[in-house]
């Protein structure tokens, strides 16, 4: 080697401990470098970060995708008004190490107009990203786009450790200044990352393609490529003036920093000069209710402006709680709303909230659509009976002789599955309740004429009561009709999809508590013959997909609506059928049991990271935490693993461990701090998702606050949120609106989206479709997430240490020491009051609740409630009371003592009660 290459090859050790940096050779050759921290471990490239990590991370994981190169910026510059839009030199000219602390990145080439910066300074126990454009010539220019490369770690592979310990999911908030993302890791358990926007800094728009994710600092080139959709931000440009003037340079700033709980996160928010965003009771909200959001900052609030003034009442409230600022708000115009804050003399930001028509109108209008527009009826056709899918786009009934281009495989989408058989299900919930005869006899017309000898088999044929799956049971059925969509298991019956069964068992269930309920309503079988469908299938659940296909771990995959299987225990237990009751029981403590005991991660199911688990997931927690199972050895035989699942000893200490582990992985995919309307509470995914997951997982979070936490505000919050979040898809109005504010005319009055849109205009999965920002066109799978509000529905007073006395499901009146609520969720069947010492939650087994006041007294000593008749006879219904362990209750109907009964934790209390035709008056005494 010659001297001048040796002299090439040298070392800087900074002996502050804080930094250590290596050239390889040249600068014009690799170099690397690292920030060494309590909280903080970042390696640099030639190229850029390629590591950005927390040291006290027991996972070692790294936020940056493996091989990529975090904060690449992308700037797009016009030199002449007319003239192109440029790319800027962005190969790096120079890596920098200004100081220990501190490291350079200078994308520019001699000769070129335009220079970009990155400069990465180690601040506290985080990071801070400076970015300075600035012109080299004496050319004036137009800066159209700036936008930053974050090529994050995401959940992927069949690995669970890959999945759950190294993989982060994506939330973002972009609502100009003030903005910031945070990632989370897919099990759930700290550290998250946060990256914010320094005070002066603004987000307005995002790309994500191809696994590449894009935030822009100025958005004008990009999004008027995107001719299609609207969005809510100004999408801004910026101009420089040539080099040595005024305006030559700008400059921008992000923080980023490591945190241990959602609580420091949005303490470091505060500390960074942002703002932490709290809402109640959600961010979609009915007309007339009134939402209370609290804005805990250091900076200077100067105003709070709604987009429309003339329809939307704002108020502050005073609260002696520092940094923070209360207001309550009330929209009357349909659709999306703003509310622009203004700080700090010239900065601001968004909220963006949705408002409907009132809940019952709205599940009143879904059910009526799905029976009268969505039912194919045509005797000719094998499809006689079918619920498929409506578009709204276009105004149409689709299905498998109008396919919209869902064809072979795709035909799934129209005729089976979740899309196509989640809605009879939801139907017959809602009609548990709420009674209506078209409805029931179109449920009838659909088991007798689609379900029944098409979809499922019947008690006749061989595998009795099997499910027919993808795409449909037309093909499934037909041997030489399937060979046009797959070529293996062509020697097997099509019944192995798990997925499907829990929809029809959950219909069978619902169809026997309305004959139960209302016997003259039912035409096509009795309750008895209901209870017996649903039985079978749910055998045939347990039964089928594991025997044909046992890679259908039906003990692994938590499946939506299997929840359903305790109630239909117990019904079956009720009704004398002991044998049939523990058979399922057996079967579903095997599943509780591997989800508790036997898995880490039981969170996949047909995806890395399956959204759809939690609902489940929860649902075992829950009952092995109010079960008493018993230990067993060798319960079930693994056929794949080849192994025996024993649990010699069993506790319901275990499954409440498990509780809060599958709560806080369900944490990790539900927006908690990025308070948009498609976000708060949703099933987050690109920054908002408003999915059928959002209510099914927000089940679990609901029901988790009302139970279990010691602490329940934030899980009120949320939980509530999540139930609200969904209905901002439904596409319903008035004439005055033109019934809709996504797909306007009366035709679309009470069609729905299958989940929400958050770019301008974007690529859903859907078979590589776009649309534009909002819901998509199609109905689909989110008739699941509807089925979960029949679980969801409540009305709800809280002393929350923020917000005071608040109500969810209507508006809270105070009268000194009485509360009064009008219950407005819904459903009105559950009424829950919590206090720092006292919580009660009342539940209906049927009928409702009258929509006059509940009344009741903020130390819960005596609550007074009206109970209306649905069926107009005279009947039983059971009156469920759970609450604080211990506490004594009198019960009183219509005047007259009842009885007493005691609470234990978690636990129901079951008085049943005579109604008469005329309701009855209830009143709950504190002993």
């Amino acid at each position: 080697m010659s001297n001048n290459i040796h002299k090439g090859f040298f070392c800087l050790l900074f002996l502050y401990g804080t930094l250590f940096y290596i050239p390889n050779s040249s600068m014009a050759q690799e170099q690397h470098a690292e920030f060494n921290g309590e909280q903080l471990l970042a390696r640099f490239s030639s190229a850029g970060m390629t590591q950005l990590s927390d040291p006290q991370d027991p996972y070692q994981s790294n936020i940056i995708g493996r091989g990529r190169v975090w904060g690449r910026v992308k700037a797009l510059y016009q030199m002449h008004p007319d003239g192109d839009w440029i790319e800027h030199y962005d190969w790096v000219d120079s890596m920098r190490v200004e100081s220990p602390n501190q490291i350079v990145y200078t994308d520019y080439k001699a000769g070129m107009p335009i220079q970009v910066e990155r400069i990465f300074t180690k601040s506290g126990k985080g990071l801070d990203l400076d970015i300075k454009v600035q012109t080299k010539m004496h050319y004036p220019l137009t800066l159209g786009d700036l936008s930053i490369l974050l090529p994050w770690s995401k959940p992927s592979g069949e690995d669970p450790k890959q999945i759950f310990e190294q993989g982060f999911l994506k939330h973002q908030f972009l609502t100009g200044n003030g903005s910031y993302i945070y990632f989370t890791r897919a099990n759930g358990k700290g550290p998250y990352l946060l990256f914010s926007a320094k005070p002066g800094t603004r987000l307005e728009y995002f790309e994500s393609e191809g696994g590449q994710y894009r935030v822009f600092v100025h958005s004008a080139v990009a999004a008027a490529k995107v001719k299609e959709g609207s969005w809510r931000l100004e999408n801004t440009s910026a101009h420089l003036n040539g080099v040595q003037q005024e305006g030559h340079s700008r400059e921008y700033g992000f923080h980023m920093e490591w945190v241990n709980s959602y609580e420091e996160l949005r303490n470091i928010l505060v500390e960074q000069g942002l703002i932490d965003i709290r809402v109640s009771p959600g961010m979609t909200l009915p007309t007339g209710w009134n939402g209370r959001f609290a804005l805990r900052t250091k900076a200077v609030i100067d105003s709070i402006v709604p987009e429309f003034k003339e329809h939307t009442q704002l108020r502050s409230r005073s609260t002696a709680i520092p940094q923070q600022h209360l207001y309550e708000v009330n929209f009357a115009r349909l659709g999306e709303n703003k509310l622009t804050i203004y700080y700090n003399h010239g900065e601001q930001q968004i909220m963006e909230f949705f408002v409907t028509e009132a809940l019952k109108t709205l599940i009143e209008k879904r059910t009526a659509f799905i029976t009268q527009q969505q039912q194919h009826r045509d005797p000719s056709k094998w499809y006689n009976g079918l619920y498929s899918i409506w578009d709204m786009k276009n105004k149409v009934l689709r299905g498998p002789d109008n396919t919209d281009g869902f064809d072979f495989w795709w035909g799934y989408v129209l005729a089976s599955d979740d899309p196509a058989l989640c809605k009879a299900p939801f139907v017959a919930a809602k009609n548990v309740y709420d009674p209506v005869d078209q409805e029931i006899a179109s449920l009838e017309y659909y088991v007798e004429h689609f379900l029944w000898g098409g979809l499922q088999r019947t008690d006749k044929e061989t595998y009795p009561y099997g499910i027919h799956g993808v795409p449909n049971w037309h093909e499934a059925r037909d041997s030489a009709l399937r060979l046009r969509s797959r070529d293996y298991n062509l020697d097997k019956v099509k019944v192995w999809r798990a997925y499907d069964y829990p929809h029809i068992f959950m219909l069978y269930y619902h169809l026997f508590q309305i004959a139960e309920y209302y016997p003259d309503k039912v035409k096509y079988l009795d309750a008895a013959a209901y209870l017996e469908r649903a039985y079978q299938t749910a055998r045939a659940y347990f039964t089928y997909p594991y025997e044909i296909n046992s890679w259908y771990d039906t003990y692994k995959w938590g499946c939506y609506n299997e929840l359903v299987l305790v109630p239909l225990m117990a019904d079956l237990e009720r009704y004398g059928r002991t044998a049939a009751a523990q058979w399922l029981r057996n079967e579903w403590e095997k599943k509780v049991k591997y989800f508790v005991y036997d898995d880490p991660y039981p969170y996949r199911s047909e995806y890395s990271i399956d959204r759809t688990a939690f609902e489940s997931s929860y649902a075992f927690a829950k009952y092995g935490v109010v079960t008493q199972m018993k230990p067993d050895q060798k319960l079930w035989y693994d056929r794949n693993l080849h192994k025996w699942y024993s649990h010699p000893e069993v506790s319901p200490k275990d499954s409440r461990k498990f509780m809060d582990e599958q709560l806080w992985a369900g944490l990790a995919v539900r927006g908690w701090l990025t308070p948009s309307y498609y976000a708060l509470g949703s099933d987050d995914s690109e920054g908002g998702g408003l999915s059928y997951m959002a209510r099914m997982g927000g089940w679990s979070i609901l029901d988790y606050g009302i139970h279990f936490a010691e602490k329940p505000w934030d899980w009120l919050q949320l939980g509530y949120a999540s139930y609200l979040s969904s209905y901002a898809l439904i596409n319903s109005g008035t004439p005055e609106s033109n019934y809709g504010y996504w797909y306007p005319g009366k035709e679309n009055d009470g069609a729905t989206g299958w989940a929400f849109n958050t770019k301008k205009y974007g690529r859903i999965w859907l078979k590589d479709r776009s649309v534009p920002r909002g819901p998509w066109n199609y109905d689909g799978e989110i008739d699941l997430g509807n089925g979960a509000i029949m679980r969801m529905a409540a009305t709800l007073i809280a002393n929350d240490p923020l917000f005071g006395w608040i109500g969810y499901g209507g508006n809270l009146e105070e009268h000194k020491q009485q509360l009064h609520i009008v219950p407005q969720d819904g459903l009105n069947i559950r009424f829950g009051i919590f206090t720092g010492q006292q919580r009660l939650m009342v539940e209906l087994s049927r009928d409702r609740f009258a929509e006059a006041p509940i009344i009741t007294d903020k130390n819960v000593k005596q609550i007074k409630l009206q109970v209306d008749n649905i069926s107009g006879t005279l009947h039983t219904f059971d009156l469920k009371l759970t609450g604080t362990a211990g506490s004594s209750y009198q019960v009183n109907v219509n005047g007259k003592k009842l009885t007493s009964l005691k609470l234990d934790e978690g636990r129901e209390s079951i008085v049943p009660i005579q109604l008469s035709e005329k309701g009855a008056s209830i009143e709950l005494l504190k002993n």
